[in-house]
């Protein structure tokens, strides 16, 4: 549900009190007359954002799950995930961006597919909806109360974004929000520079990392204030080939072209092939058709929500110097049994888990 995330310029009016000002920020939702006024403590509280909202929700197997979420105004949220009475425990962290629909409901667009959907009751409670976006019913509590002092969220979690450095200063563009975070001189940043410098870029060219890390506050270097930065904890990897993707659109598997950008956790050099490896499937015959490097590839397919299989490949067959790449890829599709879509990235995994082609899109 809900692929392309568009929040509408007069819902940016009358919720939030307008998008584009930088001098006031919005309040997420304002009351209306089908809506109960809120309580005189809840006048109180600052219709404003940033905001920090939290409650214990059930959860399948522990006591319940502490949820804590951070909406900024740059439509940049924080949700923290606290599972309750364990050791030792255990937080889990997400980032992405938010939007509104018409019908006063909040979206949360993170790594996650689909979304995550709030109901917005007033400008002081939501309540969690289902994954189609109706009410739970249940008569546990689902619902999360704004907080009456905001503390900024700092996540930990693996992010992907674009990595640049010049002189004594990078930057890294996260993928999910877009946010431009400077980056620590601290932690695993000694790994990154010099896998950076092994790229053998341009200088302040940027290409697509992989990290394990942080955003906290730390000091500008200009200026008594502090700036979100990102502390890297363990450089993972750079993608040279692969790109962020459009921000907040989701593509479907099937009617998508995707190419081929890793293959069983090796990069994927295009340069070194013929053609470039993608496959394209079509949703109506279950059809797969695409190209492995040099030879064309034709089959089928069955999907059933995340489940996928590939059927026997047809291949051309024409000699080519790279037919040891087309028989990994030929494998690699035929040990398919998972599929997930995040954004503009496909990646298909094994009986194990383990991802054995990562794909992106690219239909020009």
């Amino acid at each position: 549900m809900m692929k392309h995330l568009i929040f509408p310029a007069l819902l940016c009016a009358s919720l939030l009190g307008g998008c584009g000002q930088e001098t006031a920020e919005p309040s997420l939702a304002a009351p209306t007359a089908a809506m109960p006024p809120p309580s005189p403590a809840a006048q109180r509280v600052p219709q404003q954002l940033p905001a920090l909202y939290a409650g214990t929700l059930p959860c399948a197997d522990c006591p319940g799950i502490r949820y804590e979420l951070d909406l900024r105004a740059n439509h940049v949220f924080v949700l923290r995930m606290t599972y309750l009475d364990t050791d030792p425990a255990i937080a889990v962290d997400e980032i992405g961006q938010w939007s509104i629909q018409e019908d006063k409901v909040l979206i949360l667009d993170g790594a996650d597919e689909p979304p995550t959907v709030w109901s917005i009751r007033d400008v002081d409670t939501l309540s969690k909806l289902d994954r189609d976006g109706n009410p739970i019913a249940s008569k546990l509590n689902y619902t999360l109360v704004r907080q009456a002092n905001y503390a900024a969220l700092e996540p930990r979690l693996t992010m992907r974004g674009l990595y640049q450095s010049m002189a004594d200063t990078a930057q890294f563009e996260e993928c999910l929000t877009g946010l431009k975070l400077p980056v620590a001189q601290e932690g695993d940043n000694v790994a990154l520079e010099a896998a950076y410098a092994a790229l053998r870029r341009e200088p302040g060219s940027a290409a697509l990392v992989s990290i394990e890390g942080r955003i906290a506050a730390h000091p500008a270097m200009e200026g008594d204030r502090s700036v979100d930065t990102l502390v890297v904890d363990r450089f993972v990897r750079f993608s040279p080939n692969e790109s962020c993707g459009a921000r907040g659109v989701t593509h479907e598997l099937a009617s998508t072209r995707w190419v081929l950008m890793r293959l069983n956790d090796v990069p994927v050099n295009v340069s070194e092939l013929q053609r470039e490896p993608f496959i394209a499937l079509e949703g109506n015959e279950h059809r797969v058709f695409g190209n492995g490097g040099c030879n064309r590839v034709v089959g089928g397919y069955q999907a059933d929500g995340d489940q996928i299989t590939f059927k026997p490949l047809a291949l051309t067959r024409m000699a080519c110097p790279n037919m040891a790449f087309e028989s990994a890829f030929e494998k690699a599709l035929a040990a398919a049994v998972r599929w997930k879509v995040s954004g503009a990235h496909l990646e298909l995994f094994d009986a194990n888990g383990a991802v054995v082609a990562r794909f992106e899109e690219r239909n020009l």
